[in-house]
């Protein structure tokens, strides 16, 4: 088993555009907690738009301390959460980016 192996007919990841499609989307100063609410719901319970899709993803980032430091300078636990946090922002990420193999039977 081959760990990293890429299909051929699969372009690579464009994290540097995936990162500027977000930066497009980022939450506005008009974006209040009403627009996140239907976001959120068109997205996880009904049909969304591709823009609510990246507002609630680069919510979900901001929650996740993707875009700050997570040190709490002379605070190891503060910095242990925060990393934690940023954790799962990572792991959406990766989840987002890493198309896996077609097994047989699949």
């Amino acid at each position: 088993m081959r760990l990293f192996r890429r299909r051929a007919s699969a372009p690579p990841p464009d994290p540097v555009a995936f990162f500027e499609g977000l930066m497009r989307a980022k939450i506005g100063e008009g974006y209040g907690a009403v627009e996140r609410y239907k976001d959120f719901r068109a997205v996880f319970l009904g049909d969304s738009t591709a823009a609510q899709g990246n507002r609630v993803l680069w919510q979900i980032f901001e929650w996740c301390r993707m875009y700050q430091r997570v040190a709490a300078p002379g605070d190891a636990h503060e910095t242990y959460f925060r990393d934690g946090e940023r954790n799962i922002g990572l792991r959406i990420l990766v989840a987002l980016n890493h198309e896996p193999e077609a097994h047989d039977g699949e």
